[in-house]
């Protein structure tokens, strides 16, 4: 199951599930639809991630580095593909995955401890422990402040098997040190109080409330609970809500001396570091931690094997309809498990799977996937289909279970199974030059008892056939190891009983494992370091600027930016453009939307679009050895679409459903809402700055025509105004050849101007709207200023603005969060534009609706509080040191660096602009930041907006 997590991305609500696969154009339908963080997703277009093991034969990689002289107390296990277990006395175990190339380590810890170690009354306290492990110590202090202060990204999550703990941050100063200080510290003198449990408890039931208002997460939840008995898998992460308000200080105290021990642990550390430096200071942080006395509680409780269907029923207030329907599964290391992987794949794969041709292609279905529990434990298979509210039902359910109960009697071919292993190769040589997403990503596999079944799960997926696809199908996709809802009666009895499956010592007795990938270079993150290595230039009319460096596994990180249009075709044509991009990936004219995904596979390669009615941008990621492959079908989307029927009336149904499911969630009114609250007072259906209502937009989305598409792209797309970042193992002479070919010729009549909205402060509103039953609300509120972000003030403002609400050691959230314990998400920013007088202050918040004046009231008391009495030297000091730290994170992506240069060429900077930028950053003092704030935010211009159920 899918974690719950201390953190998420503001306004999105956590789902308790597993990996889901999804149709990449529905993506973010998706994940709108079912509030799934992005960071839990896989989309079916993309290669599998570290969190989704795959097949793969690295190429070539060069050898290990030797040994480090081992610290006394510290023993060395083993070593596989690059990753070294070392052993302490306490029994801690310990990861290494060291890569110089990076600037940046993850230092990750595991414990053998979730959801199904929970006991009766207990249910969610796993969880729940996971957010009091970041109240500190008694010597540590609140972490999220200290994280924060750092400049790390970082979060906790907690799964059916396991919990786990991780930051990010840059390999400077003592933030190694620091960071493996902390963890040990932590692991055993956590404060674990009655009064940090009595505002973290809300906290933590506002994150319960957020997923209440999911209707497909509480579907999901109940599917789980009625397909298991016993096990404890049919509980999600987030546990009963009587529970989470109700558990007893003592019992969580005593959980955590239980399980957050050495020898109940993995420490993982991935990224930038000495190995020899990082083992001693280990050895000398966790060895000081003693092995425990206690023996860890047993688990032993099997699942029964289902007797017949299950089904029910979830009547909850809503605007689209979900099919969910699980089957039984064996454990991850069941010899079945990767033939059970296959076939998910080949099942809910787009374009090519069963799921999707049978639901989606028919018009029967907005969506179809699947959502898989890896578990140490039997699991689920879980199959799902999502419906517009007036689709047909029954005659979707017939589908979806005719589908996959019949999958077995027409045989997989050999053609789609080695697809799925070309698929799964690719997305494990990928996730393998990211060492520290791996350091993150054996979270799942030491869980299932071993580090290494990540790579075994790999090894054993290529060893798929048709033949043992066809068998578990039959297997397992049976209609009495069913569940959609109540018991039925049958004549003769048909279990399914779940084979129990080996050790992980038993799995792995044979095991050897590969030879490691070669690592890249170093590149300093600083903006003279890079912009020494940037080579800018004009090439076939494009601003091209391409930072050529070595990388693991010869990656390159490609984006293309075009600009088109002007204020006339936007006004008259931007529902038709919205339809132009996601159309130029179903094929061209000499490539079938099976064929280009099946190339793009084969070359190791990843590419996505994302257009407007003025522009649009191309990533392609790929390697040294496919980039020519990898640019030739770049330029086939973008030249020769085809822009199929079938497909663009997948799409419009899809876009219709998802604007439609938006009038009963509290995020999307609040957001609609707010959008026409700043529009311009005089504007009119048709002008370029009026927001429509949704029955408008629904409107203007039906109106639009395959033709009108059509011609959108003929006339108005072209390349006369492009600019590209590259980053990454590459020749830059393979660039310079293949942009008159990929943008030679591409023109149109139409001039390109850019498209300038006008500023809008309109006068302060206060907005309180209902949305009938929904468990959560959302607040934002905005206002609008003359502001570029070239002007000293934008600097100022940023320091003030990380102070007030950027970070988790914002005022906002130590207020809010922190202390009265009102809100899972909140905090507030500013934004200024790159290339004109506009700018915006925002605040935001997630709660219960019975805690709405106080919400509003925190939010109304902070601000004045920071206009009055202002910010601190130490506060200044903190977000400046913050907000370097975390831009020099941000240029340690290769991919945020190559759309940093598109970015830079459009605007015409380099990265002095961003050493002036950090400039203006450290001098800010006490005083300018307050005087931003003050000259800027005017509390008397606030635009309030509060979306639930408040009557």
């Amino acid at each position: 199951m899918r974690a719950y997590g201390v953190l998420s991305a503001p306004l999105f609500s956590r789902f308790p599930g597993g990996v889901m696969r999804f149709p990449a154009p529905l993506f973010l339908t998706a994940l709108l639809l079912l509030g799934v963080p992005a960071a839990a997703q896989t989309v079916s277009a993309q290669p599998a991630t570290a969190q989704t093991p795959a097949t793969q034969t690295p190429a070539a990689p060069a050898a290990a580095s030797a040994q480090p002289t081992l610290p006394a107390g510290v023993r060395f296990v083993t070593e596989v593909e690059g990753i070294r277990e070392y052993r302490l006395g306490n029994g801690l175990r310990v990861l290494l995955f060291p890569d110089t190339s990076q600037t940046t380590f993850t230092l990750n810890t595991t414990y053998l401890v979730g959801s199904r170690h929970e006991n009766y009354g207990e249910t969610g306290m796993a969880h729940l422990l996971e957010h009091m492990l970041f109240k500190g110590t008694p010597t540590s202090g609140n972490l999220m402040e200290q994280l924060s202060k750092r400049g790390a990204s970082f979060n906790g999550t907690t799964s059916d098997d396991r919990t786990n703990y991780f930051e990010t941050m840059t390999n400077s100063g003592d933030n190694l040190e620091w960071a493996i200080r902390m963890e040990a510290d932590r692991m055993v003198n956590s404060r674990v109080s009655a009064d940090d449990l009595k505002t973290e408890m809300t906290v933590v039931r506002n994150e319960f409330e957020s997923g209440e208002n999911n209707p497909f997460g509480l579907l999901y939840k109940q599917v789980r609970s009625v397909a298991f008995d016993w096990h404890n898998y049919g509980n999600t992460a987030i546990g009963n809500r009587s529970d989470v308000e109700n558990v007893p200080i003592g019992n969580l105290k005593a959980f955590y001396k239980t399980y957050y021990q050495p020898d109940n642990a993995v420490v993982t550390l991935a990224g930038n570091f000495d190995e020899g430096q990082a083992l001693t200071l280990i050895a000398d942080s966790y060895g000081k931690v003693r092995r425990p006395w206690r023996t860890l509680p047993r688990q032993y409780t099997e699942e029964n094997p289902q007797d017949g269907e299950r089904s029910l029923t979830v009547r909850r207030v809503g605007d689209a309809q979900y099919l969910i329907v699980g089957y039984h599964i064996p454990s991850v290391r069941h010899p079945d498990a990767a033939a059970l992987q296959v076939l998910g794949e080949l099942l809910s794969d787009e374009p090519s799977g069963r799921l999707y041709q049978a639901l989606v292609q028919t018009g029967q279905a907005t969506a179809a996937g699947s959502i898989t529990n890896p578990g140490s434990d039997p699991g689920l298979a879980t199959y799902v289909a999502i419906l517009g509210k007036d689709d047909d039902l029954q005659k979707a359910q017939a589908t979806l279970l005719s589908t996959l109960e019949n999958a077995a009697k027409t045989p997989f071919t050999e053609e789609e199974v080695a697809r799925v292993r070309t698929r799964v190769l690719s997305g494990y040589e990928q996730a393998l030059t990211k060492p520290e997403a791996v350091g993150v990503g054996l979270s799942e596999a030491i869980a299932a008892g071993d580090w290494r079944l990540f790579f075994q799960g790999r090894d054993a997926i290529e060893k798929v056939t048709p033949a043992d696809v066809q068998r578990v199908a039959a297997t397992y996709l049976k209609s009495t190891n069913r569940t959609l809802g109540a018991f039925i009666p049958t004549a003769q009895p048909d279990r399914v009983a779940v084979p129990a499956a080996p050790s992980a010592a038993d799995v792995l007795r044979d095991f050897k494992g590969r030879a490691a990938q070669s690592a890249g270079e170093t590149i300093a993150p600083e903006p003279d370091a890079l912009e020494a290595r940037v080579l800018r230039e004009t090439v076939a009319g494009a601003k091209v600027a391409m930072l050529p460096k070595k990388t693991r596994g010869e990656r390159i990180e490609l984006v293309l930016s075009l600009d088109f249009g002007n204020p006339e075709t936007v006004r008259t044509g931007s529902d038709a453009a919205d339809f132009v991009g996601p159309l130029l990936t179903r094929g061209s004219r000499s490539l079938t939307r099976q064929q280009l995904h099946d190339r793009l596979e084969a070359a190791k390669s990843q590419l996505d679009v994302s257009a407007g009615a003025s522009g649009a941008t191309l990533t392609l990621s790929t390697d040294r050895q496919h980039l020519p492959e990898a640019l030739g079908l770049l330029r086939q989307v973008l030249r020769e679409p085809v822009f199929p029927q079938a497909d663009f009336d997948e799409l419009k149904k899809a876009a219709l459903d998802g604007t439609e499911a938006g009038r009963g969630d509290p995020e999307s009114v609040a957001g609609l809402a707010l959008g026409r609250a700043f529009m311009p007072a005089d504007a009119k259906r048709g002008d370029l700055a009026y927001v429509p209502t949704l029955d408008e937009s629904l409107q203007d989305t039906r109106a639009v025509t395959l033709a009108q598409v059509r011609d959108y792209y003929a006339k108005v797309w072209n390349g006369a105004n492009a600019q590209l970042g590259v980053v990454g193992d590459f020749d830059p002479q393979t660039i310079r050849e293949a942009l008159p070919t990929l943008l030679g010729g591409f023109d149109s009549a139409v001039k390109y101007e850019r498209v300038k909205l006008p500023l809008t402060t309109p006068a302060a509103q206060d907005l309180v709207l209902n949305v009938p039953d929904k468990a959560n609300a959302i607040y934002i509120a905005q206002l609008n200023f003359p502001l570029r972000d070239d002007h000293p003030d934008a600097a100022a403002l940023d320091v003030a603005m990380r102070i007030f609400g950027g970070g988790t050691d914002s005022r906002l959230f130590a207020r809010l969060r922190q202390q009265d314990g009102l809100s899972y998400t909140v905090g507030g920013g500013a934004h200024t534009s790159s290339l004109d007088e506009k700018g915006s202050f925002t605040t935001y918040a997630i709660f219960n609706p019975v805690n709405s004046e106080k919400v509003a009231a925190g939010m109304r008391e902070e601000l004045a509080r920071a206009l009055k009495e202002g910010f601190s030297a130490q506060e200044v000091a903190t977000a400046q040191s913050a907000l370097l730290q975390e831009l020099r994170v941000g240029r340690s992506d290769d991919a945020s660096l190559a759309g940093a240069l598109a970015s830079q060429a459009y605007l015409g900077r380099t990265y002095a602009f961003s050493k002036q930028y950090e400039e203006r950053v450290k001098a800010v003092t006490p005083q300018a930041a307050a005087a931003a704030l003050r000259k800027y935010v005017n509390p008397a211009n606030l635009v309030i907006v509060r979306a639930g159920t408040f009557k």
